[in-house]
């Protein structure tokens, strides 16, 4: 496999070294070189990395007396390679006229392998904007403004009233005296406990995050379609996942458990499966509970 640019091959390298662990399960391993795993089976069974003073480490999986490597050789090039010290591992006998046979074996274990590797890169990987919404913002005047606590009330709140669909079809701008209602209401307060003050507080870091935008020569506001489609997301995921899941699982209902699936809400049916979802990840990536 060759790449392009070699930034894309290092950061590739680098999921996959901290993927080692799923890559190295011995289901995951069972599905590469397409042998049964049983309580008789004797040999390595493993994937280890390996520092060869090389650009890259070598990734390497064992099976049996044969293994599958992959490491990066004249700067863009990614080489994945099989071997083995006992063809008789993959069922074919020693001679040289079963080559083509054990070519074909060894051509599907490259390709498993990168079929493994593929479903452990998941395209859905924290490159790091979660954490910069939480730090400060320091604006091109040298002003320092805090980052957003994406659970806490007040921003919310905020949220809250910015996404309003009669907010957005009014006109899609806003004045803070024309949201402030909004927000005290959706946080629980009066207009004289959360303030114009605090409101403009509040705005002021999802302006420094490019979430709104102050109009030219006016004191009015705009929500931008990336705050939008964040704002959104963030109020269903604390709201509909983050909130009930967090309350079925520190403290589920007993009551529940007693009941046949057929007789619960299919939105809590679909809640237990996200729970059973979690486990199994909580499972996969290695954090099973000793």
């Amino acid at each position: 496999m060759i790449f392009s640019r070699r930034a894309a091959l290092d950061r590739m390298g680098e999921r996959l070294l901290d993927a080692n662990r799923t890559i190295g399960q011995p289901n995951k391993l069972t599905i590469i070189f397409g042998r049964r795993i049983t309580k008789y089976y004797n040999g390595k069974l493993q994937t280890v990395i390996e520092d060869m003073n090389l650009p890259s480490p070598v990734i390497r999986s064992h099976y049996r007396n044969g293994f599958a490597k992959q490491y990066v050789r004249d700067r863009a090039n990614l080489r994945t390679e099989a071997a083995t010290n006992n063809v008789r591992d993959y069922g074919i006998n020693k001679a040289v006229e079963n080559l083509p046979q054990l070519r074909q074996k060894q051509s599907a274990i490259i390709d498993r392998y990168l079929d493994v590797q593929q479903d452990v890169l998941t395209s859905f990987i924290d490159r790091g904007q979660l954490q910069k919404l939480g730090q400060p913002t320091l604006l091109s005047n040298d002003k320092r403004v805090p980052g957003l606590k994406l659970d806490q009330p007040r921003l919310m709140s905020l949220m809250h009233a910015l996404v309003r669909f009669s907010r957005i079809a009014a006109g899609d701008s806003f004045s803070t005296k024309e949201i402030h209602a909004d927000t005290a209401e959706a946080l629980g307060r009066t207009t004289d406990h959360y303030t114009l003050a605090c409101l403009r507080y509040d705005l002021s870091k999802l302006r420094a995050k490019g979430f709104i935008q102050r109009l030219d020569k006016s004191r009015r506001y705009r929500l931008t379609p990336a705050g939008y489609r964040i704002c959104v997301v963030f109020l269903k995921l604390f709201e509909k996942l983050y909130a009930p899941l967090t309350s079925g699982i520190l403290k589920p209902i007993k009551q529940d458990r007693r009941l046949a699936d057929h007789k619960t809400t299919p939105l809590d049916r679909l809640y237990h499966r996200v729970v059973r979802a979690l486990d199994e990840l909580v499972d996969t990536v290695g954090l099973k509970a000793a």
